[in-house]
């Protein structure tokens, strides 16, 4: 007979990041198959096949092959005749997911579906408004089990008819916590993150402002000898796929958020994206960049600090080093008021062991 399987599903590139921790935690589960499935349409999301290195790395670890499938025959073909879980790092019935939607709905009773809440701001758990009006009020998903990363009072986009399937698990990123950061003096260099492809950027000024700002920004600290680096989002990668000229004191980090030690940032600045809720975990001082006519809907950052134009940059990127106690302690009450799960990995291995 077949041993149960942990299957895990890859259909965006941000998947891997979610995954990662998830797929090390169920081969500490030896009871257990595990597998890596791989949407064929990963690829056309992956320009330069960075991520499918990541996801093969993953996999030597564990001495599998992954399986890049066009259809749920060549998945059930794959995981055998036994019983088990596929858990997707990203699925629902919008069109980006359709890909993990379809398998899911043409899995036989045997097999479990999970799927992830895989980012702060996630289309079925917790919107903005311009996820509302692209996606919609009523996202449905195929999966058994959907799992959120915070109490359902904090997930107020997800429907009526799918909250009976959340489960609260908290963060993947924080099933292997991280400590918090030493106390530092604030002088290393600050990040900046440009998720410029996100729905929230229809309006081409909006992304006008941001370049605008993160420009003069890096010209005022080229004039006293500092530099800055900048994070293009993985997925959209904007400013590196539209080849937008950088200051000669911008060094761009491109690394898997996983590989990079986000204690040895100054600070980060971002528009609403996870990686401010990251670097407010890690203990660095993170502020959200809104544009200064208001398009930008930042209400589900409103505990973290807030910056518009570059006068505003520039004073968090000193408050970042004379007043970081104060961000810090701004950033703790706004985590405490998001009701994270507090056994984050025995909450993970729990819903593992549904397999």
């Amino acid at each position: 007979m077949n041993r149960p399987f942990i299957a895990f599903h890859f259909g965006l590139v941000q998947d891997v990041a979610v995954l990662r921790p998830l797929v090390r935690l169920a081969a500490e589960m030896p009871s257990h198959d595990v597998h890596l499935l791989v949407a064929d349409t990963f690829a056309g999301l992956d320009a330069d096949g960075r991520w499918m290195a990541e996801i093969s790395r993953v996999a030597s670890t564990l001495g599998i092959e992954p399986l890049v499938y066009e259809s749920s025959f060549d998945v059930l073909r794959h995981v055998g005749s036994g019983s088990g879980i596929i858990v997707a790092g990203s699925e629902s019935n919008v069109r980006a997911h359709s890909k993990a939607h379809e398998l899911f709905q043409s899995m036989p009773g045997r097999i479990r579906t999970i799927t992830l809440q895989h980012g702060f701001e996630c289309v079925g758990f917790l919107h903005n408004k311009r996820h509302d009006a692209t996606a919609g009020r009523d996202v449905k998903f195929a999966a058994d089990i959907v799992v959120g990363w915070f109490d359902q009072d904090q997930l107020h986009a997800v429907s009526a008819s799918e909250r009976s399937k959340i489960f609260v698990a908290g963060p993947p990123s924080l099933v292997d916590k991280p400590g918090r950061a030493k106390a530092k003096t604030g002088m290393q260099r600050g990040l900046i993150c440009e998720n410029l492809h996100s729905v929230r950027f229809v309006n081409g000024r909006l992304r006008e402002s941001f370049i605008e700002a993160f420009l003069s920004f890096a010209g005022r600290l080229a004039m006293i000898g500092e530099g800055i680096a900048l994070r293009p989002h993985p997925a959209g990668q904007f400013t590196k796929r539209t080849g937008l000229a950088l200051p000669d004191n911008v060094e761009v980090s491109e690394a898997p958020i996983y590989a990079l030690d986000l204690t040895s940032f100054s600070y980060v600045i971002s528009a609403p994206s996870t990686i401010l809720f990251d670097f407010a975990v890690a203990g660095v001082p993170a502020a959200t960049w809104v544009d200064p006519d208001g398009m930008v809907d930042s209400s589900n950052y409103e505990g973290l600090a807030q910056v518009a134009s570059v006068d505003d940059w520039w004073r968090f990127h000193w408050a970042a080093r004379w007043s970081r106690q104060a961000l810090l302690d701004q950033q703790q009450a706004y985590l405490a008021g998001l009701k994270m799960p507090k056994d984050i990995r025995g909450r993970y291995r729990q819903l593992l062991a549904v397999a």
